[in-house]
């Protein structure tokens, strides 16, 4: 079996409802040399009308590292929100072509799951051979529920289902990062805040983290089994007084923001079903919080991580290369399905302007459609209707699955689309 070498980038981060600081602040927050970023927010502004905005235009803080990001060769494969909680994943366009299978989720915590103030969303993927699941989670808040942060966990792994057969559930996946604000406090009985703050300013964490719930939680097999922890040395990430780096006296400092991972052959039943001395590995490369930006009460906390996942090649749809076409006018498409892929009068052709970064900014499509070509028994013509690109430009088309709607089965070489030269055009 090959194996590929490829990074991820996550940041966390609980914006207790401000605005996005500017971009060139936002940079400095990612690895702009990761394969993929996914950057979870807790507490984004939630209000009705903001919901509606953001339903119809995208929330600013997407919008925000969107911008950041399409400047650096990146996409936006997908985001999902659960009112304050919200995860977007961004990938280096090269591996688009490699990415199948997009599905979210989403659990609700909050008020005995009625309410998604509290709760946690799922973005996961398969990567090649390798499947790839993120979590970000905003669990029970304050000192004395420990057993309410477990109980969210274990509701969420029970309630978030995938339509893979053989990988249903989050914990299934190959690769799991789970990130968010965790809210594990240190231990009840331990530490009162002006003893955490103190040995803080003397930089003496083991003491502090010999105390803290996660590891606790996680050492005992609570919740969160399997999981693992780059090395702290960073201090605690909540709770700070605005426009500052002074902690709030009136709650105990501790790790709230967090970012762990698992891999599946750490799982028992993996180690008896799977020997395969191949199987994905994950290592942690830096794991920091970002003490400089004071907007927030807590401060962000990004990791970064060399994974290696199962390699080899997929089954494409092919392009032939498309001839450029009148703006307003019908364009053609020939595609070649390779055999492993059925053809679907449901699949269908997205088109993009070149520069795009979103796989949601799509300026039009085209369903796919029979007969095949005479001659080419998997090969399909497609026309694009008239006025289906109208603005002259250069675009690229891709082939997309009926069942996930972010799944790419191929996509094309960038082809022109002319100014129409027409005098006297009614428009």
């Amino acid at each position: 079996m090959t194996m590929d070498a490829l990074s991820i980038y996550l940041l966390t981060w609980n914006v207790v409802t401000v605005e996005p600081p500017p971009s060139e602040q936002l940079q400095s927050l990612l690895d702009l040399n990761a394969d993929f970023i996914a950057i979870g927010l807790q507490e984004v502004k939630s209000q009705p009308q903001n919901l509606i905005a953001d339903n119809l235009y995208e929330d600013s803080w997407t919008n925000s590292f969107r911008d950041v990001l399409a400047k650096n060769d990146y996409v936006k494969i997908h985001t999902v929100r659960l009112v304050g909680i919200l995860l977007s994943l961004f990938s280096k366009k090269t591996h688009l072509i490699s990415i199948r299978n997009v599905e979210t989720s989403y659990t609700r915590t909050g008020f005995n799951g009625l309410w998604g103030n509290k709760g946690a969303v799922s973005i996961r993927f398969n990567f090649k051979g390798s499947s790839i699941c993120l979590v970000n989670c905003h669990l029970s808040p304050h000192d004395k529920k420990l057993a309410s942060r477990i109980a969210d966990f274990h509701s969420i792994i029970q309630s978030q289902t995938f339509h893979k057969e053989k990988i249903s559930s989050v914990i299934d996946h190959d690769l799991v990062f789970w990130f968010g604000d965790l809210n594990f406090r240190l231990d009840v009985d331990s530490f009162t805040t002006s003893e955490i703050v103190n040995l803080v300013s003397q930089n003496d964490l083991k003491p502090l983290l010999e105390k803290d719930e996660l590891n606790q939680t996680i050492s005992s097999n609570k919740a969160f089994g399997g999981f693992s922890e780059c090395k702290i040395n960073f201090k605690p990430t909540y709770k700070f007084l605005l426009d500052s780096n002074e902690y709030d006296k009136k709650r105990r400092p501790a790790w709230t923001d967090r970012i762990i991972y698992k891999t599946f052959e750490n799982s028992s039943e993996q180690q008896t079903q799977n020997n395969d001395s191949s199987a994905d590995q994950v290592q942690c490369k830096e794991y920091k919080s970002h003490s400089n930006f004071t907007v927030s009460d807590h401060k962000p906390v990004s990791a970064q991580f060399d994974m290696q996942v199962k390699g080899g090649l997929l089954d494409v749809v092919t392009f032939d290369p498309i001839k450029s076409w009148i703006a307003g006018t019908v364009g053609k498409i020939v595609i070649t399905l390779p055999s492993s892929i059925e053809f679907s009068s449901w699949h269908w052709i997205a088109i993009y302007r070149e520069e795009f970064s979103s796989l949601g900014e799509y300026v039009s499509y085209v369903w796919v459609t029979e007969p095949s070509l005479p001659g080419r028994s998997r090969s399909y013509e497609i026309n694009v209707p008239e006025n289906s690109v109208r603005i002259p430009g250069k675009y690229i088309c891709t082939y997309m699955s009926d069942t996930h709607p972010y799944h790419i089965m191929g996509i094309s070489s960038v082809f022109e689309v002319d100014e129409s030269h027409l005098e006297n055009r009614e428009l």
